[in-house]
């Protein structure tokens, strides 16, 4: 299970609102200050992610939660949403120069249709699919240490 912590925002009954920083992988990289795939990250990458769960424990605001997603759901989700509309790309941009005599730049167009439609499909097919199965679950509640006062 991929896991990361998040903070409770607001509770409604059983449902919570968190909020999780987003990182990325520039961020653990030494060379980050010297790259421009770092400057672009760091400028265009929202800093909080929101999500509306279902809570099986009882928390309040300001509480830490570790989120987690099973490792399965996640890579089938990406294999989904990047390698078939790659082979839809693929396979549309072969088939097409095979069986027709289009220009090279019609070729392209009607491959990039075909793979936006794909593209579309399967975003709609795991938005239909949205049971609860490719969001996170709450795993646990992380307890504060509190420190002594001096």
């Amino acid at each position: 299970m991929i896991t990361e912590t998040a903070t409770v925002v607001a509770v409604n009954g059983d449902r919570v609102t968190v909020s999780a920083s987003v990182k990325t992988a520039c961020g653990s990289c030494q060379a980050a200050d010297d790259c421009g795939t770092s400057a672009v990250a760091k400028a265009f990458s929202p800093k909080q992610q929101t999500f509306d769960l279902v809570s099986p424990l009882p928390l309040k605001a300001g509480d830490l939660v570790t989120l987690g997603i099973p490792e399965a759901h996640l890579l089938s989700a990406s294999w989904m949403m990047y390698v078939v509309p790659l082979l839809v790309l693929i396979g549309s941009a072969l088939t097409l120069t095979e069986l027709t005599e289009l220009h090279e730049l019609l070729v392209f167009l009607v491959s990039g249709g075909f793979t936006w439609l794909a593209f579309q499909w399967v975003s709609n097919r795991l938005q239909r699919r949205r049971n609860g199965r490719y969001e996170p679950v709450i795993v646990s509640k992380i307890n504060h240490v509190s420190t002594p006062a001096e």
